[in-house]
């Protein structure tokens, strides 16, 4: 499996090259390569991105389903890198979404450590208006930012911000706050108010759409899958658990058995 797998030469030049990371710890230096389940999602999503993105393409990448703890972080750090240096994307902008302050302070950490394997550095505009300051340069740029951002201000209508079609946005933990298309009647306003996705979609009307999730839904009006295209690659907690990449998940049922009920004697019936 190793020398027939990894040290094939064009998948091992490309594991060298563009999935090896190294991050400043307190004990020093670390150095982290992609593990195979990473690898073959990136490389599928690459091509995936190249085909959403071209001319008459759907702008849906895909949904990359990878358990909680397999690494999406840097999984998305690969993928970045592997963006940003594909000829196809001429150049392309990376936006990397989230729905919370926490989680985009965590993957900018991330990203920022690996500069150097992206070749550039991360940047994380502070509100609206310095977002939309970055959205209109002509290529290039990994940024990051909430979802929350590309709601306008209150009697502003959303206009395109860019047009360019080899932007490229990545939403972690897609399986929420990206819904809410059809919109839906404010009685009290008489207006009719959508989710953050569709602002964020008149902004970059042409970009692509990526989503990383641990937790795919599909409901009534939020089918991850329908948002973001079909599965490019899954990773599941089997699979994971199988790899000793996350720790086994137990079901112990705490509810007490009912107890067995006892025989009454018939009314009809006589002592013997």
């Amino acid at each position: 499996m190793l020398v027939r797998g990894v040290f094939e030469r064009g998948r091992f030049l490309d594991l060298a090259r563009n999935f090896v990371t190294f991050e400043g710890t307190r004990e020093g230096v670390v150095k982290k390569v992609a593990g195979y389940h990473q690898f073959h999602a990136v490389r599928r999503t690459v091509a995936e991105t190249v085909r959403a993105s071209r001319a008459g393409g759907d702008r849906k990448v895909g949904v990359v389903w990878h358990t909680q703890g397999s690494g999406k972080s840097l999984t998305m750090v690969f993928y970045a890198r592997k963006l940003v240096l594909e000829p196809a994307m001429e150049n392309p902008t990376v936006v990397v979404l989230t729905d919370r302050n926490d989680l985009d302070d965590q993957l900018f950490g991330t990203f920022s450590r690996a500069q150097a394997l992206l070749r550039q550095e991360p940047l994380q505009p502070a509100d609206r208006a310095d977002l939309r300051a970055l959205l209109t340069t002509e290529s290039g740029g990994v940024y990051f930012t909430t979802v929350q951002k590309f709601l306008p201000a209150d009697g502003e209508t959303q206009a395109a911000l860019s047009t360019r079609r080899n932007i490229v946005v990545v939403a972690d933990e897609a399986h929420r706050s990206q819904y809410g298309f059809k919109g839906r009647l404010d009685t009290a306003t008489g207006k009719m108010v959508f989710g953050l996705a569709k602002h964020l979609r008149d902004a970059l009307p042409n970009a692509s759409y990526v989503g990383f999730t641990g937790t795919p839904i599909a409901l009534d009006d939020k089918v991850t899958t329908q948002v973001f295209g079909g599965y490019v690659s899954v990773y599941d907690i089997r699979r994971a658990v199988d790899d000793r990449a996350t720790v086994p998940i137990y079901y112990e049922n705490r509810r007490r058995p009912p107890r067995p009920r006892r025989a009454r004697a018939s009314p009809h019936r006589r002592a013997v």
